[in-house]
């Protein structure tokens, strides 16, 4: 019914790949417009290249019949659509279905320096309204990877890398209305900025990639929320020279990106207790100032990938007014190197090996972190089974002190077939912290797990897909060996045939559980109640104009003083091919939800207190997306997070983990609560983007911030925006150019550039 056929020729530049897409009902071809590496909803065809015939890595490029290009670094389990190649490519309805034709220039792929080359390919193609995806070379869901069964294409010669070497230069201006914490008020400021990123190629497989004097002010806004709890908030990284081709250095998740160019390593510090003094500071640094960075990786064609990162932050100060008005000066953030250095050997039947190792200097605190993970995968000769481990060191020394700490990890599984399983154990060592470069929300723990999982591949009845899942989790306190909880876990879910998918969750804590934490002081515990959760999921055909995704959970806790309640709800409307938005809508109400609370009241100093409170947590977001052209196009996302904290009582927390209620009600002499919270995050990002020519585009972005937090409360969601936009708040606008050089194309071409089928 959708015979497919293709073409591949190549030159001494580059690669062409064409396809006709026949379809029965030709006008039933979805081709609506979407960003750049965002498939939405529109059919598309595509091709996976893997040069060296690892089965493990390889590229992959897709154009849908809107002609949007998207371009990914494919891993075994892992598709990274932050990687951007420069190339081109065309798309056309047609009477029959629609066409492709595709030019990826040589210099955007990784292939061994041989005289023929064996390259592993596949072309895939899907057809968005019956969710039908189809290979050339066929590729069985029931078997592990996808790379791993790929078809061959052979005899290609003559084919060399050209030169690799490509400036993007960039400036960009702003205009800012920003709240000023020296003076107190909203001011005004411009700025602009000028810098460079470079990419050379150093040999067929190594690509070097560096950004001078870099500039991240155009990266979207964090979504910030009133955290609670004892351990640090992860949030995720958006600046794009952290986020493309950083696969390799992504092992082992010990390279935390967003630890570089963030904030001041004591600045913060250095301000309030200038401050607390009554000196004047007169200004200080934000952010750390990231001078350069710089990365090289690659993958040699006997499948070792080798990488290797570098960033400098030069020293900054806070600027400030003695007690005789002089202008002094003391330090926020000192030199700081970051270094990280991989090694990730293909070994046999598509296994690995991987070694990593992160390290940060900072010589005027006298501070080195050194972090190493190792970490391999095995499989069977028939790839059914697999053994996969990982182990961590850590090493930190500050002012002459060392403290070592590790974690590791181990796994068996089954990982092909209808049915697969695996069961791990894992434990991290309370001296464990990688966090100077990395990320670990907390150390201290062990633990054992199993799961079960069944996948119904097969239409059945009304069924396209079923699946089942069986999961048990236990843990405990690593030093010393205390019981923490034990959860089972049971899930099912379905896609009909009219592709609706629907789900049903169980989650039980059978018996108590016990958070060493919670308290803020180690050796005292917070014991919670057996509880159970259940819940599910709704989604609708996307393909459709209108389309509906919702969820609610419930959380029942024994005895009936606490219960968690999740609902969320999210419309998707497609206006037109071009017009597309998303609501979104995240409610949370905790009743009797209780944790730490700190009390300055001097009667109840030597004791850890717990508050019983009530939450009400509310995310609203709008996505709009309208593209004019495959290169031009405008998103908008707007966010609001408000979470309001209600404290109804509060107890003393003994040494077994239990509270007693006191008399003590957080109020001060005027009666209000000293506890009580309400926590606005509002954000903005309007965004314009133009793709003047491929690598190279023109953006304009508005970014408008609100973050308010304050003692009592609003009493509903509405209230909240009585007040708001009179807070502090960053109202930026920004214009980027960027342009892509490419050094290969000031050479003269080859006379009579041959076509090779």
């Amino acid at each position: 019914d959708f015979k497919t056929m293709g073409r591949f020729v190549y030159d001494d530049q580059a690669i062409y790949i064409a396809a006709e897409l026949y379809d029965v009902t030709p006008d039933s071809v979805l081709s609506m417009l979407s960003q750049r590496d965002d498939f939405g909803n529109a059919d598309w065809f595509g091709v996976l290249i893997d040069p060296y015939g690892s089965g493990q890595n390889g590229f992959g490029f897709y154009t849908t019949a809107a002609g949007v290009e998207i371009d990914a670094i494919l891993g075994q389990a892992s598709t990274d659509l932050t990687w951007n190649a420069v190339w081109k490519s065309k798309a056309i309805l047609t009477d029959y279905g629609w066409s492709v034709e595709m030019r990826i220039p040589l210099s955007q792929l990784r292939f061994p320096k041989v005289d023929v080359q064996n390259w592993n390919i596949n072309f895939k193609r899907q057809v968005r309204r019956r969710r039908e995806a189809s290979h050339w070379n066929q590729v069985n869901p029931q078997e592990f990877g996808e790379i791993t069964q790929s078809g061959k294409l052979t005899n290609l010669v003559n084919l060399n890398s050209p030169l690799r070497l490509s400036f993007s230069p960039y400036t960009t201006a702003y205009v800012e209305n920003f709240y000023n914490d020296q003076s107190g008020k909203q001011d005004w400021r411009y700025r602009q900025r000028f810098g460079m990123d470079v990419k050379l190629g150093l040999s067929e497989s190594f690509t070097l990639d560096a950004t001078l004097i870099p500039d991240f002010g155009q990266t979207v806004s964090d979504r910030l929320v009133l955290n609670l709890s004892p351990f640090e908030v992860r949030y995720n990284e958006n600046r794009p020279f952290f986020l493309e081709g950083m696969d390799l250095f992504g092992i082992g998740d010990v390279f935390y990106s967003r630890r570089i160019g963030s904030n001041t390593y004591q600045g913060d510090a250095k301000v309030d207790s200038l401050q607390a003094a009554g000196r004047e500071v007169v200004s200080a640094p934000g952010l750390a100032q990231l001078v350069n960075a710089t990365k090289i990786s690659g993958r040699t064609k006997k499948g070792l990938g080798i990488g290797f990162f570098n960033a400098i932050e030069k020293a900054s100060y806070v600027v400030y007014k003695d007690s005789m008005g002089n202008l002094r000066e003391t330090l926020a953030h000192p030199f700081s190197n970051y270094n990280v250095l991989v090694f990730s050997q293909n070994i046999k039947n598509n296994g690995n090996f991987s070694l990593i190792n992160t390290n940060v200097l900072r010589p005027e605190v006298d501070l080195l972190a050194n972090v190493t993970n190792g970490e391999f995968t095995l499989f069977t000769k028939n790839k059914t089974y697999s053994l996969s481990g990982q182990g961590q060191f850590s090493t930190n020394q500050k002012n002459g002190i060392v403290v070592n700490g590790h974690s590791d990890f181990i796994s068996f599984a089954k990982v092909q077939g209808i049915v697969t399983y695996n069961v791990d154990y894992y434990e991290c060592s309370d001296t464990y912290d990688p966090n100077e470069m990395g990320f670990l929300a907390r150390n201290n723990y062990r633990g054992t797990s199993a799961q079960v999982k069944w996948v119904g591949y097969e239409r059945k009845g009304i069924f396209l897909r079923r699946t089942a899942i069986l999961n048990t989790n236990a843990e405990f306190l690593y030093a010393p060996s205390k019981f923490a909880y034990w959860t089972f876990t049971a899930s099912t879910n379905a896609t009909f045939k009219n592709f609706l998918t629907a789900g049903l969750d169980l989650n039980v804590w059978p018996v108590k559980e016990t958070d060493f934490f919670e308290s803020r002081t180690f050796g005292v515990p917070l014991v919670y109640p057996q509880s159970f959760q259940v819940g599910g999921f709704y989604s609708s055909d996307y393909s459709k104009k209108y389309a509906l995704d919702f969820s609610v959970y419930n959380r029942y806790f024994a005895g009936g003083g606490m219960n968690n309640i999740d609902f969320s709800v999210s419309p998707r409307i497609r206006f037109s091919n071009k017009l597309f938005l998303v609501l979104g809508s995240d409610v949370s109400r905790y009743i009797g939800n209780y944790g730490y609370v700190r009390v300055s009241d001097t009667l109840y100093k030597d004791q850890i207190m717990i508050g019983y409170r009530n939450r009400w947590i509310v995310n609203n977001s709008i996505a709009a997306d309208y593209t004019f052209t495959n290169r031009m196009g405008m998103m908008m996302t707007l966010n609001h997070y408000w979470q309001e904290v209600n404290y109804q009582k509060f107890g003393v927390l003994n040494n077994e983990g239990y509270t007693s209620i006191v008399s003590y009600n957080g109020l001060d002499s005027l009666g209000n609560s000293k506890h009580n919270t309400s926590f606005n995050a509002f954000t903005i990002d309007l965004s314009f983007r133009w793709v003047i020519y491929p690598g190279s585009e023109i953006r304009f972005l508005w970014k408008y911030n609100i973050y308010s937090a304050k003692q009592g409360l609003d009493l509903n969601y509405f209230r909240t925006f009585n007040d708001l936009f009179s807070q502090p708040q960053l109202n930026s606008f920004s214009i980027k150019a960027l342009f892509f050089l490419d050094a290969a194309k000031w050479k003269r071409k080859k006379k009579g550039g041959e076509l090779r089928i």
